[in-house]
């Protein structure tokens, strides 16, 4: 307990209780020994008056100065049935005892307060390295592995279905639509991971999810037993629509597994550069293309441009890759190249 109450934090508290408080303040540490004071010269100096009030569990009153204390009020400070310290308070004890109550509750809740803030980091910092340690780990999970799970509600032994889901927008309803499931949040990504043992519950969560978030992207691996396996092919899936700039708001990797699966296939030689150098003009002309299925009225309509205008960028295009977007395999390649960037 005493990690709660260090030396920093007594002396900050005394000298912001003593802005109100007329009367010096001393907070004593589990062995009685002065780490906060409204008196700098008693800090590290052992205060009898305290060991005696950590011993019997009362308060100590002294009510005449002596060598090495002086007359005052010390109140053991307890948090969780833990001796953590001692709060004194220097003066004629029947006036300053209505202060150290008031010291002692007010230093009482900050320690709790700091407790709790503490338990949730160490919380957090426990769940981000299972999250970590789950999603790399491509074989048979140790007996440790499946115990930690057990703690987020998954079952390891089981088929899970590993789902990504990547909002438009921050918003805290999201945790509201996962919290009947094991989910996760990647640490500063707007990316979130729920592992489903249920394939049926995929729909649903993406359902409730477009209703306030129409632009969120769904993302599935297969159902299996590999938490790890399901991640990637989610995690893919994303890349292939962020990629290709793709209007559909939900990759199921069984559908997706050529485009997803071919972004990290190589397939030309060293010497061949793979990935498209366009000005972001014709990247974002190239993409609604490819993401309207090559289909020119679709494409200058979700651009809003004339269609000479897009038949223009095209012909910019072929000229600068040598490929013609309007030609199946040359189109192919262009998707190929987009998704090795």
């Amino acid at each position: 307990m005493d990690q709660w109450l260090t030396k920093e934090l007594a002396q900050k508290i005394v000298k912001k209780m003593m802005l109100d408080i007329p009367y010096s303040i001393n907070i004593m540490n589990e062995k009685g020994i002065i780490i906060g004071s409204g008196d700098p010269q008693r800090v590290g100096t052992l205060h009898q008056g305290a060991v005696k009030a950590l011993k019997t569990g009362k308060m100590v009153e002294i009510y005449d100065d002596h060598r090495y204390e002086k007359k005052g009020t010390n109140e053991p400070l307890v948090v969780n049935s833990q001796p953590v310290g001692v709060i004194g308070i220097t003066g004629d004890p029947q006036a300053v005892r209505p202060f150290c109550k008031l010291v002692k509750t007010a230093v009482s809740l900050l320690i709790e307060q700091n407790m709790l803030m503490g338990n949730q980091e160490a919380e957090r910092n426990r769940k981000a390295a299972f999250l970590e340690t789950i999603l790399n780990e491509k074989k048979n999970y140790p007996q440790e592995l499946i115990q930690e799970a057990e703690r987020y509600r998954i079952h390891l032994h089981e088929e899970n279905s590993v789902v990504l889901v990547k909002p438009k927008e921050k918003s805290s309803r999201f945790e509201t639509i996962y919290k009947p499931f094991p989910f996760f949040k990647k640490p500063n990504e707007n990316l979130y991971i729920l592992i489903l043992q249920n394939r049926k519950d995929i729909q649903k969560i993406a359902e409730s999810i477009w209703t306030f978030d129409p632009l969120a992207i769904v993302a599935a691996g297969l159902h299996g037993l590999n938490i790890a396996s399901g991640y990637r092919q989610a995690k893919l899936c994303l890349s292939v629509c962020e990629k290709l700039h793709l209007q559909n708001r939900f990759f199921d990797y069984a559908d997706w597994k050529f485009p997803a699966e071919l972004s990290q296939t190589r397939i030309f030689q060293e010497t061949f550069e793979e990935t498209l150098n366009l000005p972001d003009l014709y990247l974002e002309t190239l993409t609604a293309f490819i993401s309207h299925n090559g289909n020119p009225a679709e494409t200058a309509r979700a651009l809003m441009i004339h269609r000479n205008t897009l038949y223009y960028r095209l012909g910019r295009i072929k000229e600068l890759t040598g490929k013609n977007p309007f030609l199946l395999f040359d189109l192919f390649e262009l998707t190929y190249r987009l998704l090795r960037r």
